[in-house]
């Protein structure tokens, strides 16, 4: 039977162990991380400029949905979710590069069995982070850009996620929970 020490860790299995360990680690360094910043690398929706001068009328997020449409419809170089080269539809997972199953791949494993390394994304909805100007750029508005930036890599990638999950937990019954497991993952690639 688990129980929670004096000091907030929960000890009922090992999963709950370490991410009570890890809620504590975050909060710890979350907090050290905003005094010594003292604010500076905070940023506000409301005063990016990535929507081609109009500014962002919430600070919220979740409400961006229309804007980032617009501003995709308006530039489709906009869209996130490419590859360097520009091209959207290439395969996003790969069997071959980096998630495949050998003995080679994983310390520990044997000559008589292989390890399964679980496959990795070849690129991210993170387009937009990876050709940020850097040339005469606003360093007091980069903040807020970069902001607006990972927030539309996440809608896109999240929605791509969503589309390419649904059919896999049609034919793999049992899998309902998995994912945010799948989500969390893929913004720790992100991020």
């Amino acid at each position: 039977a688990g129980s929670v020490d004096k000091d907030g860790i929960e000890d009922t299995t090992a999963k709950h162990l370490l991410d009570s360990i890890g809620k504590k680690v975050h909060d710890q360094v979350k907090k050290e991380v905003e005094q010594r910043s003292n604010g500076d690398l905070k940023g506000f929706l409301t005063s990016t400029t990535i929507f081609g001068g109009e500014r962002a009328i919430t600070l919220d997020p979740c409400n961006l949905k229309s804007e980032y449409t617009k501003l995709i419809e308006a530039n489709s170089n906009r869209y996130p979710c490419k590859n360097l080269k520009g091209i959207t539809n290439e395969e996003r997972f790969s069997n071959t590069l980096g998630g495949q199953c050998t003995k080679e791949k994983i310390s520990g494993s044997t000559n008589t069995c292989g390890a399964c390394a679980p496959y990795r994304r070849l690129h991210l909805c993170d387009h937009n982070l990876e050709t940020i100007e850097t040339n005469n750029y606003d360093s007091n508005n980069a903040r807020h850009n970069l902001l607006a930036e990972v927030c539309m890599a996440a809608k896109y990638e999240g929605d791509l996620i969503k589309t390419h999950y649904t059919p896999y937990q049609l034919t793999n019954e049992g899998t309902a929970s998995q994912l945010c497991t799948v989500l969390a993952r893929s913004f720790a690639d992100i991020g």
